[in-house]
């Protein structure tokens, strides 16, 4: 691995990718859900059987909630909330370097895993869903690198790669349950042995059976606990899960087809890799190239057939399509540019005009704006000069810099006006009031009550928030959180002092803390 320079060079790539944009967003609703889990995970010092605001939290397996644990633990710290996302971009970066193996296992091509791989890594879609700590990243990547290492035990027939596929498959599905056996296995599955033919399956059925068995026995650990734990409530909360994916955010069967948007800078190959008709000259790359365009269709079909739809829940589309594009780059930087069609010129003459305004417009707003890493659009614009400098007078290495520098743009942008948007248009409030989520450093003393209260509250707040009403049974001291400016008690209550916050750092919606103490033990 440390001789693979190609291999260290795009994992350093990742690290930028992935590392560079965990501290700029807020938590939303999926992560707040993580980390409260986690968080209770730690305070009660129970792994096992794990919570959500004190109440038993079975709706999503545990493995990407114990690593969140496990950051909190090791690091003392229960609120900053891009240490609680290293897991998620340290799991990202892993993704990377399954790819690249994924691509040895089936290609001799020294230079087509570092492309693919960099296509990968400076994808938006990926970028984004692997720095933010929900559960959406960790099935696919655990699933696609079990994927890789059951390629590599069926063709090496060590032990030991069959093992860590069993492995990674149990963390696949104890991150979310099935959902990577449908929208990743079974593709790879039926692509696989359409392209290179049912011969090599049938006569490893033993390993693969083997493969299987072991991931699903190391997978049943936790839910069959969970049943012991509470058997009526683990399987009420699974077939809630089960209606879940017909009846909420249901959307069109096309969905999906904000794809190529997602796909950042890499929108025009991506629509060329799969609407043109490619011949490759080089056999094994264009069987790699089938099955990596039919595994990318058919991820794509069956996401869409389930009702329920997010932008995020694509992601394995992006991680799979990568394939065929990367293969696509590799044929254009060794092609020479007089041999390559009037078409596939002109397709290179818009990336290069895209990443030239994106650059220029680009470059303009962070000076303006200065975020955090703005003075690294310097290098890059001495890069953009280089571009031109190639197209004037040097044609041959044209096509390569469009290429290297379309992915090298993608990742300072990103960081920069993710910074920008973050922080100067969506957590800009007129408000000037402290935000809730300060209480996370500074817990209340007294337990905190409410009617009206949200997940994201009982992150903000940094402890659990029990629900009021009039059977609750209520301590001699404590606080009431409620969207209300003025509160009603009973006569025996009185309230000692109000605090007034903002909800969130993004609007002006306020939300109010009282302290009460019973007026009548006084």
């Amino acid at each position: 691995m440390f001789k693979d320079k190609k291999l260290l060079s795009i994992l350093g790539l990742s690290f930028i990718s992935f590392f560079s944009t965990i501290w700029i967003r807020k938590a939303d609703l999926m992560e707040s859900r993580n980390f409260i889990t986690a968080r209770e995970i730690v305070f009660n010092n129970e792994w096992l059987v794990t919570t959500l605001n004190g109440q038993y939290r079975f709706e999503k397996p545990p493995l990407p909630t114990w690593f969140t644990a496990a950051v909190m633990k090791i690091s003392n710290n229960f609120s900053d909330e891009w240490i609680l996302r290293l897991p998620v971009a340290l799991v990202s970066v892993l993704l990377i370097f399954f790819i690249y193996r994924f691509v040895q296992e089936l290609s001799d091509n020294k230079n087509l895993p570092f492309l693919v791989s960099f296509v990968a890594a400076t994808t938006f879609m990926i970028t984004k869903v692997g720095s933010e700590n929900a559960w959406d990243a960790y099935p696919y990547i655990f699933m696609f690198g079990s994927i890789t290492y059951l390629l590599k035990s069926i063709n090496s027939k060590r032990t030991f790669s069959l093992l860590f596929a069993s492995i990674l498959l149990a963390a696949s599905l104890l991150s979310k349950g099935p959902v990577a056996i449908y929208g990743m296995f079974l593709p790879f599955v039926i692509s696989y042995i359409w392209v290179y033919k049912l011969k090599k399956i049938l006569e490893n059925r033993r390993r693969i059976i083997l493969y299987v068995l072991i991931g699903l026995i190391l997978a049943s650990i936790w839910p069959i606990a969970m049943i012991l734990e509470n058997k009526e409530l683990f399987f009420s909360v699974m077939n809630k899960e089960k209606n879940t994916w017909t009846s909420k955010h249901v959307k069109s069967f096309f969905f999906y087809f904000n794809y190529f948007y997602f796909m950042g800078i890499w929108i025009f190959f991506s629509i060329i890799t799969f609407f043109k008709k490619w011949n490759l000259k080089n056999s094994e790359e264009n069987r790699l190239f089938k099955f990596g365009t039919l595994w990318s269709i058919l991820t794509f079909l069956l996401l869409s057939f389930i009702k329920m739809k997010k932008e995020r829940y694509g992601f394995p589309i992006y991680v799979v399509s990568s394939i065929p594009i990367g293969i696509i780059l590799n044929y254009y930087i060794n092609s020479d540019w007089n041999l390559l069609k009037k078409s596939d010129k002109i397709l290179f003459y818009i990336q290069a005009t895209l990443i030239t305004i994106l650059s220029i417009g680009s470059v303009g707003l962070i000076f303006w704006k200065k975020p955090n890493f703005y003075y690294l659009t310097i290098p890059f614009f001495i890069l953009l000069v280089y571009l031109f400098k190639d197209r004037l007078i040097d044609k041959k290495n044209f096509k390569k810099k469009v290429i290297y520098l379309s992915g090298f743009l993608l990742l300072i942008v990103n960081c920069n006006l993710t910074w920008i948007i973050e922080n100067e248009i969506r957590n800009k409030n007129s408000s000037n009031l402290i935000p809730l989520e300060t209480l996370q450093k500074n817990n209340k003393l007294f337990h905190i009550y409410s009617k009206d209260f949200t997940i994201e509250d009982v992150w903000s707040v940094g402890q659990d928030i029990h629900f009021l009403d009039d059977n609750t049974i209520l301590p001699e001291k404590f606080y009431i959180l409620s969207k209300n400016s003025k509160f009603d008690l009973e006569n025996n209550y009185k309230i000692e002092y109000k605090e007034t916050y903002s909800r969130f750092k993004d609007d002006d919606d306020l939300i109010y803390i009282y302290k009460v103490i019973n007026n009548s033990k006084r």
